[in-house]
C-alpha cells in the first residue's frame, strides 16, 4: 500500500527562510504557492511537513486490493460546487484535473478522476500544487517536525523555528513570517512550548474549536456488485431497543454509501473488482448524525467510531490506518461479520443481495480512526466550542468580536504568527476551510488577487465580509451534467467556463 509523495531530494535545512509554514496541508502548501506567485518580490518559502506526504488529513490511499488497482480517500474526498470557490478553482480552472459527481444522485459535490473515470484521490490537486511550488522555488522538507517557535532575541519581526529531522536532529530555521497549517491539538503543542507563550498572551480565539473524532471502513471484493449510489444506515441503530440488545458493541456499525468508492470492471461489465464503503461515521451529537455519521441518541454518541478503534492500530505510527485481511483472527471475524450485517440489513430492506454477491465474502477492510492519539492531526475534524467573548460563535462575522477566523488568523497583536487550518476557519471540516483561512494570510501579506477564480469569487472569502450563502457566492462556478464527468481539454478556458469533453464513467452491475 502507497502514498504518492512528491521526490524532492534531501537537502540540509536553510538556515533562513523570509516565510516558514509549518504543515504541508492543503492551507499550507496553498499559502506557498499564492506567496510565491502573487507578490511583487519572490520570498524565500520553506514548508516543514512532519510525516513524509503532502496532504494532512486529506489522505489517499493508492495501491489498495488484491491487483493494487484501487485507490480510496480515508481522509477529505470532495467538495462543493460553487460554495468551495478556492478548491473548485485550483481543481477545475487552475489544475485542469478531470472530475465527476461524487455522488450521482447529486449535482453539487465533485471528486478528482483519472482520464478513465476512476478515482485518482482528493489528495492530487494537493501533490499538484506542492509540485508546482517547489518549482517556483519553495524548499518542502518532509519527516520534518516542529516543536517550538521562539521570537528571535531582541527582535520581535524574527522568529527560530525549532526543526526535529526524522534522525533526531534539532535544527534552527530563522523566518520573519510564520505560518501554522497545523490543527488545533499540535498547534496547541508548538505554541505552550515556545516563548511567546511565556511573554504574549494568544487571542482566546485559538481556544474555540474542540477536535472530533471519526472513522471509516472500506470492504473489498474480488467480486464486486458495484452500486452507484445508495447511503447504507442500518435501520436498527437509531433504535433505542436495538443499542439495549448489544448489538451495536458486538458488530461493525453499518453506516456506509455504494457510490464512494473504486472499482474495475472487465469489459462488457461482466466482471468487476472494487471497494466500498461500508462505515463513515464521527462522534458528533444533532441531527447531522441522522444522516449516517454518528449516533445522536445519547449515551451513545461516538460509539460508531469507537467500535474501530481498537481494529486501527498500525505499527507504524506515522499511518492512521491498518489494511486487515483473513490472514489473522480479528481481521478474518470482522471482514465476515460486516459482510453478513449488509446481507442481512438488505434483505430487512426487502432488497435482498443476489447470487453469487450474498455468498462472496470480501477479502481485506481498510480501517482508519482519526482521533486525537494521531499525533499529528488530533482529530478528524473541529467544531466550535460556545461562550467566546460571552457570546455565541459566529462564522458569518456580523459581529467581529465573535468571528472566529477574523480572530485567530494573527493570534498575536504586533506578531507576524499567522493560522490557516479547518480548525479556526468558517467552513470546518472541509478543506475549503483551510484555503479560505491561507487566502486571508496571504492577500494580508500583499498577494495580489488569485487568476484563477474571478475579482468577484475572490471577494466572497476575504475576511471580513465573507458570507458562506451569499447568492453570489454559492453560484455554480463550472456547471456539470448530472451523472457525467468531465475531461480536461487542454486549450485555456475562461477563468469561470467549462472546457472538456462530457463522458460517461463507467458503471458496472447495478443492483
Amino acid at each position: 500500500m502507497r502514498t504518492l509523495a512528491l521526490a524532492v531530494a534531501t537537502l540540509a535545512l536553510a538556515s533562513l527562510c523570509d516565510i516558514a509554514i509549518v504543515g504541508g496541508g492543503p492551507g499550507g502548501i496553498y499559502s506557498a504557492y499564492r506567496l510565491l506567485t502573487g507578490l511583487a518580490t519572490k520570498p524565500s518559502v520553506c514548508i516543514f511537513e512532519a510525516t513524509g506526504r503532502v496532504g494532512g488529513r486529506i489522505y489517499t490511499v493508492r495501491g489498495l486490493g488484491a491487483l493494487s488497482d484501487m485507490t480510496v480517500d480515508l481522509g477529505a474526498y470532495r467538495y462543493i460546487d460553487g460554495r468551495h470557490t478556492l478548491v473548485q478553482g485550483l481543481v477545475e480552472n487552475l489544475l485542469r484535473l478531470n472530475y465527476t459527481l461524487y455522488d450521482p444522485a447529486s449535482p453539487t459535490f465533485r471528486k478528482i478522476v483519472d482520464a478513465a473515470g476512476d478515482d485518482l484521490g482528493f489528495v492530487t490537486f494537493v501533490e499538484k500544487l506542492a509540485s508546482m511550488s517547489v518549482g517556483l522555488g519553495a524548499q518542502l522538507y518532509y519527516g520534518s517536525t516542529v516543536t517550538k517557535v521562539d521570537r528571535f532575541p531582541g527582535s520581535p519581526q524574527q522568529y527560530v523555528v525549532y526543526v526535529t529531522g526524522a534522525d533526531g536532529k534539532v535544527s534552527k530555521v530563522t523566518a520573519k513570517h510564520v505560518i501554522f497549517n497545523t490543527p488545533q491539538r499540535p498547534l496547541m503543542r508548538i505554541l505552550q512550548n515556545s516563548n511567546l507563550a511565556r511573554t504574549t498572551a494568544w487571542n482566546p480565539a485559538l481556544d474555540m474549536p474542540f477536535p472530533l473524532m471519526a472513522a471509516k471502513m472500506y470492504l473489498y471484493y474480488e467480486v464486486y456488485m458495484n452500486r452507484t449510489t445508495g447511503t447504507l444506515n442500518d435501520p436498527n441503530t437509531n433504535n433505542a431497543t436495538t443499542f439495549n440488545s448489544s448489538s451495536l458493541f458486538t458488530t461493525p456499525p453499518l453506516r456506509g454509501r455504494y457510490h464512494d468508492g473504486d472499482w474495475k470492471c472487465t469489459a462488457g461489465n461482466t466482471k468487476c473488482h472494487g471497494m466500498f464503503l461500508y462505515t463513515y461515521s464521527s462522534d458528533n451529537g444533532g441531527t447531522f448524525n441522522r444522516g449516517g455519521q454518528g449516533l445522536d441518541i445519547s449515551p451513545y454518541n461516538g460509539v460508531v467510531p469507537r467500535f474501530y478503534w481498537n481494529y486501527a492500530v498500525n505499527p507504524d505510527t506515522s499511518k492512521p490506518y491498518v489494511v486487515l485481511d483473513a490472514s489473522t483472527n480479528s481481521g478474518k471475524n470482522l471482514i465476515t461479520e460486516a459482510h453478513k450485517k449488509l446481507v442481512d440489513y438488505h434483505i430487512r430492506i426487502n432488497a435482498p443481495i443476489p447470487e453469487p454477491y450474498a455468498s462472496t465474502y470480501p477479502s481485506q477492510a481498510v480501517i482508519v480512526v482519526w482521533d486525537p492519539q494521531v499525533h499529528w492531526t488530533g482529530g478528524a475534524w473541529h467544531s466550535y466550542k460556545n461562550g467566546i467573548f460571552g457570546g455565541q460563535v459566529s462564522t458569518t462575522y456580523t459581529d467581529p468580536r465573535n468571528a472566529v477566523p477574523v480572530a485567530s488568523i494573527k493570534p498575536y497583536a504586533g506578531e507576524n504568527v499567522w493560522v490557516a487550518n479547518e480548525a479556526f476557519s468558517a467552513v470546518q471540516g472541509w478543506a475549503e476551510g483551510s484555503l479560505i483561512m491561507a487566502e486571508n494570510v496571504v492577500t494580508q501579506l500583499g498577494a495580489a488577487r488569485p487568476t484563477f477564480i474571478t475579482p468577484a469569487r475572490h471577494d466572497c472569502v476575504l475576511h471580513p465580509t465573507y458570507n458562506y450563502n451569499a447568492t453570489l457566492c454559492a453560484l455554480s462556478l463550472n456547471p456539470i451534467i448530472q451523472g457525467v464527468s468531465r475531461r480536461r481539454a487542454a486549450a485555456t478556458s475562461s477563468v469561470d467556463g467549462l472546457a472538456g469533453v462530457a463522458t460517461n464513467r463507467k458503471m458496472g452491475f447495478i443492483m
